[in-house]
């Protein structure tokens, strides 16, 4: 068995934490150039890098840490490196200007799993767009008045017989006056403000789509810093607040503003900077799925990877058919660089080493493409590049595939699909049979932990407070298929049945003696506790076969309070304090094969207890 720890390089996460740091020196990664920065970054994971493994540690989990990974290993980079250029290879790997999520503070893409989403009271305007043939107005609702600069059509559904008489006329777009076409498109939303939709191309992802549907230009007015660009330059500059008041003026001078409505509604947020995210086009490298997807949705659908609950299997599967091609690039500088080369006349090197020169013209002048993969492209070979791929090592003869993986549900599409479809293109085979998706823990009051908020728990207090034991047990007792409530009430349980167990083991232990003992159950206390051992043991591994750990939890706590504690140990202690032989054999065979039960939930106070248990070989066990 194997179960390996480490790290993923946590590109963005990361990179953000050693900004901040420059940031309070009144500095920015620009200011220290992209090899410093990158320098600053490892000094930073050297520092406070060490701290989950720290952790698991003190938790007791039982990881082979002699086997730690890192996604940044030299050996690790190249699986990466092998994995992008076999892709490319494949013709799954291609360059273009196409729509994304574009945090503004990080100067990056996102995809649409590394955002949050938050309330805002933002405002509803409602302006008119003249008819381009003086025959009236279209009026349309929008709560980003300085797009309005980038429009280049007005969109309303087929169906919408309101405007059925103005598809193909021309409208005019208030301050820059373009002359913008009429169009049906049944993506457009007849409930959603006037039914008359501002088409958008370069600013929101649906008015994108539309856009390429129809032909239309992509113009874009808001820059990489989220500010105000020089397509239309009086407005350059400006923040896209300021440069909404100046458009809503000017419509108001001409009686073009109809009106203005409270508009409470949710919007996209980097999930770590919280800057607002602003669709924009942008030149990326993108994954076709269709391929790749397709292998990953037969295992899934065969059972072959089973995800528990089965409501996230039925997720997992969905978001799979669902998958759009994958935006695999990032700008940002700590990761894995692309393994890209330019040369002068534009012609692209891919390979897993730097060249000395083009593949195609043999020039040397080559610059390698500065962005970096998205971190979860690495993250994606975890399974198998962990155990040496791409070499044939005997590792990964012996551990691959495996058999389950656990992790929380907000990472499926994320990674848990990704190693699917990645071990089955590469390896051949399922990277595993079974994935836990667990509950995540909240704060007391609901909230989701954070240390921005001030809600998160280091999981080094309750350990300091009431054991490690105890804290492994009141998060499996509050383990669920749903988010729950982190509870100092299932930890202090936990710490009651530590001490409990203690107790009764140093009663047995008091009176063990030094002799030899056989184990020959007479009295009915005696055949009764290991009879409600084995039925014990029957309903764990039932429980464990079905991922249920706050069944087990149960199932451990009457165990050990009601039947072995409050019953058995007392009805033997006459016996015990006498020295009694065959009780003395029973209640050593019955604490050991306790202490065996309880040791995955509770592994520190249970092996203290086995290694004051009487030498085997002076014990009959039957």
């Amino acid at each position: 068995c194997l179960f390996q720890p480490g790290y993923d390089h946590a590109g963005i996460s990361t990179q953000y934490q050693v900004e901040k740091a420059l940031e309070a020196e009144g500095k920015r990664r620009q200011d220290v150039g992209r090899e410093a920065f990158v320098d600053l970054v490892w000094d930073w994971l050297r520092r406070y890098g060490r701290t989950i493994m720290t952790q698991y540690r003190r938790m007791g989990v039982s990881m082979d840490y002699r086997r730690e990974r890192f996604t940044m290993d030299d050996a690790y980079v190249r699986a990466v490196m092998r994995f992008f250029v076999h892709l490319w290879d494949k013709g799954l790997l291609y360059r273009d200007q196409r729509i994304v999520n574009w945090c503004p503070y990080h100067l990056s893409s996102l995809s649409d799993l590394e955002l949050d989403h938050v309330d805002v009271q933002d405002e509803l305007v409602y302006v008119r767009y003249p008819l381009a043939d003086g025959s009236g107005n279209v009026t349309i609702a929008t709560v980003r008045p300085a797009t309005i600069l980038a429009d280049v059509a007005i969109a309303v559904n087929p169906d919408d017989e309101r405007y059925s008489g103005l598809v193909g006329k021309e409208a005019i777009v208030p301050v820059v006056e373009r002359r913008v076409p009429i169009i049906a498109d049944e993506r457009v939303e007849p409930d959603f403000g006037t039914g008359a939709l501002k088409v958008t191309p370069g600013h929101d992802p649906t008015d994108f789509e539309i856009g390429r549907a129809h032909g239309l230009p992509e113009p874009m007015v808001v820059g990489l810093d989220g500010r105000m660009n020089e397509e239309v330059p009086e407005f350059a500059g400006l923040t896209q607040e300021e440069a909404g008041h100046r458009v809503l003026a000017w419509a108001e001078e001409r009686g073009l503003l109809e009106k203005r409505e409270p508009y409470p509604h949710t919007i996209a947020v980097c999930e770590r900077c919280a800057s607002r995210i602003e669709p924009l086009i942008s030149l990326q490298w993108w994954c076709r799925m269709d391929e790749l997807k397709t292998a990953a949705l037969s295992a899934l659908r065969a059972r072959r990877v089973r995800y528990h609950p089965e409501s996230q299997h039925r997720f997992a599967t969905e978001s799979l058919e669902n998958a759009p091609d994958w935006n695999i690039s990032r700008q940002i500088w700590w990761g894995h660089q692309l393994p890209v080369w330019y040369c002068p006349s534009g012609h692209v090197t891919v390979t897993e080493f730097e060249p000395a020169a083009c593949a195609d013209c043999s020039s040397k002048e080559l610059v390698r493409d500065p962005d970096v993969l998205d971190t979860w492209f690495s993250s994606a070979l975890w399974p198998f590049a962990t155990l040496g791929w791409p070499d044939e090592t005997e590792d990964l003869q012996r551990f691959y595939p495996g058999s389950f993986n656990i992790t929380a549900r907000e990472i499926i599409r994320l990674w848990e699909n990704r190693m699917i479809f990645s071990g089955l293109e590469l390896m051949g085979d399922i990277p595993f049979e079974d994935v836990i998706i667990h509950s995540t823990v909240l704060a007391t009051d609901g909230r989701r932990m954070s240390k921005s908020l001030g809600t998160g728990i280091d999981p080094m207090e309750p350990i300091e407070e009431y054991g490690a034991d105890a804290t492994r047990y009141g998060l499996q007792k509050i383990s669920s298929t749903q988010d729950v409530r982190f509870s100092y009430k299932a930890i202090e349980e936990g710490r009651s049945l530590a001490i409990k167990i203690w107790n009764a083991s140093r009663l047995i232990l008091a009176n063990a003696g030094g002799a030899e003992l056989a184990l020959r159950p007479r009295d009915v206390e005696e055949r009764w506790i290991l009879a409600r051992l084995d039925a014990a043991r029957a309903e764990l591994e039932d429980a464990w076969s079905r991922f249920d750990f706050a069944e087990s939890t149960a199932v451990l706590y009457h165990l050990v309070f009601d039947d072995f504690c409050d019953w058995y140990a007392e009805a033997i202690k006459p016996r015990l304090y006498e020295r009694d032989r065959d009780a003395v054999a029973t209640a050593l065979a019955s604490l050991e094969r306790l202490l065996t039960l309880l040791h995955p939930v509770m592994p520190h106070v249970t092996e203290e207890i086995w290694t004051q248990l009487p030498a085997r070989e002076t014990r009959l066990i039957v």
